[in-house]
């Protein structure tokens, strides 16, 4: 009897909070789901690996005119550019570089990655 007397007595906050707190539970569903979509963790090989095997004959003393890894005044015209044409010259190839920097195998995922990667080492 008196639980139900103290439920009595406390009703209208017990309604008031359970209101506020259903109210707030679509707002945080909507943002955590904006969340997840958008934030798209990266799935292939280690960049430095790539970068290490494909990327660092040219990229570590300036073969051809490529920007050096670690120097930010080669990379700024670049970056300039943007990451879409960054990635776009890789794949397709750019004055002395092969397309996909010989790496016939990396995603462009993987490509955009290690781009990111040198770009920075080199800030």
């Amino acid at each position: 009897m008196f639980f139900i007397s103290l439920l009595r007595s406390y009703w209208p906050l017990a309604l008031s909070f359970g209101v506020c707190f259903l109210a707030l539970l679509p707002l945080h569903s909507q943002a955590s789901g904006e969340t997840n979509t958008t934030a798209q963790p990266y799935s292939g090989r280690p960049v430095t690996q790539i970068y290490n095997t494909y990327c660092i004959a040219c990229h570590v003393n300036g073969v051809a005119g490529a920007p050096r890894i670690g120097h930010a005044e080669e990379w700024q015209p670049r970056i300039d550019k943007g990451i879409d044409t960054l990635l776009a010259n890789a794949i397709k190839g750019f004055n002395a570089m092969p397309p996909r920097g010989i790496c016939s195998n990396c995603s462009d995922e993987e490509l955009r990655h290690t781009i990111l990667y040198m770009i920075d080492q080199s800030q």
